[in-house]
């Protein structure tokens, strides 16, 4: 597991504590999900009941647009086209599914495995077509964050839930009764506690 920089689990219940930290770290590695996470600190009390959980991301990998592995440039002299020359066949197959879905199968023709013919107005589309984006990683890992915070690590029964999410932070609070604003500004704090000691 990368050393996360912060990870501290706070409780009134010594054991409840040792056990979520296990259970975070388990879930956090089987999901391959350390190296997103800078900072991390939980909240839980079993009591009150509350489970608070706050995270700096260290997200690295930006979203890969058509223009990142390939040549855009107007089609045959006279024809509504763009030419699309790959120079790298990585992505082919996410780009021919979103060319497809935006401008239908009927619209391209692939005379080699290099190339792609988009039959549009090459006016209105080169732009856009230059930043379509292909895959967005940050997304992705966002998800996989996501689906492992209210699925593995949140005690189960606790349907109360608050969330957010960016870039750079994730913050849940979650009860089985009625989310109190003392918890939600606690995680708050939380984030930037975090967010102070990094800039320390």
């Amino acid at each position: 597991m990368e050393q996360l920089e912060t990870f501290n689990v706070e409780s009134p219940d010594a054991v409840g504590a040792k056990t979520t930290k296990i259970l975070i770290q388990d879930v956090l590695a089987d999901l391959s999900l350390n190296r997103v996470i800078g900072r991390l600190k939980v909240f839980v009390d079993p009591v009150e009941p509350v489970f608070i959980f706050t995270a700096l991301l260290r997200l690295g990998t930006p979203a890969i647009r058509l223009k990142d592995f390939a040549k855009i440039e107007m089609g045959s002299l006279g024809k509504d086209e763009i030419k699309i020359e790959l120079q790298r066949e990585a992505f082919t197959v996410k780009l021919l599914n979103k060319l497809w879905e935006k401008y239908g199968k009927e619209s391209l023709e692939q005379p080699d495995k290099k190339i792609i013919i988009v039959k549009v107005d090459p006016v209105k589309e080169i732009d856009e077509l230059r930043e379509l984006v292909i895959e967005e990683p940050q997304q992705e890992v966002l998800d996989r964050l996501i689906d492992a915070i209210a699925l593995r690590i949140i005690p189960e029964g606790f349907r109360v839930r608050k969330h957010e999410l960016s870039t750079s932070y994730v913050l849940f609070v979650a009860s089985e009764d009625t989310l109190k604003p003392e918890w939600i500004a606690r995680a708050k704090d939380m984030l930037e506690s975090m967010r102070s000691e990094k800039d320390a």
